[in-house]
């Protein structure tokens, strides 16, 4: 869509500009059950070998690591429904851990410090368009849960998208000359950096299994994009009661239609066919 288009291209165009190596190329997003909408994932290049997109173990640009880290930004406020910033990073680690515990995970995932600098990018999409504002500094972790933002935000993703968009995941990847370099060779994009924003539209709790939005299933399905897994499932609606169907039922499915802090066999299988052989890729 037009709106999507242009957001990506005022993106790039400043990174460009900036001479940054690393470019947006990834936008994926789950919607609120009654939205008559599905969660999607927007490219931002359609040629079919720029798609697949996962980290490099080892990667000099990611400062050698062979795990993968993961930061709460604690400046972009907190949650609406009364919470404070302590419960939400609990809910957040909560689904961190769940995906660094699964069956076959061997990554690390290691939690770093919010030092209270600005560690995002993505916050210039409050503003008006043109208006950019001050970068932050990318690379403090290689998956930013970057907060808590205003419908705005949200708007500018999609027609309406802050009334049903509960949560988005960005990746940017790394570019050499701007084309998506593959230092490994495995036929996929390198990532740079993942973040992670949700939605202060809606009214968040903890624990809760319908509304308000539980802060810790809206983590681990946008947990699971940043650890490069797509959203699974078919998503249909019965018209004689309206309901809302899930083949099969997942965490990563592009809907959040009930409380899940748990990964459903279908969430494990396709994380362990990522991560299972990490850092041997």
């Amino acid at each position: 869509p037009e709106r999507q288009d242009a957001t990506i291209a005022e993106v790039k165009g400043q990174l460009e500009a900036l001479g940054a190596n690393y470019r947006l190329s990834m936008v994926e997003w789950v919607t609120t059950d009654d939205a008559e909408k599905a969660g999607q994932t927007i490219f931002a290049n359609n040629r079919a070998k720029q798609l697949p997109h996962h980290f490099v173990p080892g990667d000099p640009r990611r400062g050698g690591r062979t795990f993968i880290t993961y930061l709460v930004d604690q400046s972009d406020g907190n949650a609406t429904g009364g919470l404070v910033n302590a419960q939400t990073e609990g809910a957040i680690d909560n689904a961190m851990a769940t995906w660094n515990n699964a069956d076959c995970s061997t990554i690390p995932i290691v939690k770093v410090a919010d030092t209270g600098v600005d560690p995002d990018i993505r916050d210039f999409l409050t503003r008006p368009a043109g208006a950019w504002g001050t970068f932050g500094v990318p690379f403090s972790a290689d998956i930013v849960h970057a907060g808590w933002l205003p419908r705005g935000f949200f708007d500018r993703l999609a027609p309406g998208g802050g009334g049903f968009i509960l949560g988005v995941t960005f990746t940017f990847i790394f570019v050499s000359r701007g084309l998506p370099t593959d230092i490994d060779g495995n036929g996929m994009a390198d990532v740079a950096f993942r973040e992670i924003y949700y939605n202060n539209n809606f009214t968040w709790g903890i624990d809760v299994s319908t509304r308000p939005f539980d802060v810790e299933t809206v983590a681990l399905h946008e947990s699971g994009h940043g650890l490069s897994q797509g959203h699974f499932g078919k998503i249909f609606r019965t018209n004689s009661n309206l309901l809302l169907h899930f083949a099969p039922f997942a965490v990563m499915n592009a809907a959040i239609s009930r409380q899940a802090q748990q990964l459903e066999g279908t969430d494990n299988a396709g994380h362990c066919s990522i991560w299972g052989s990490w850092p041997n890729n």
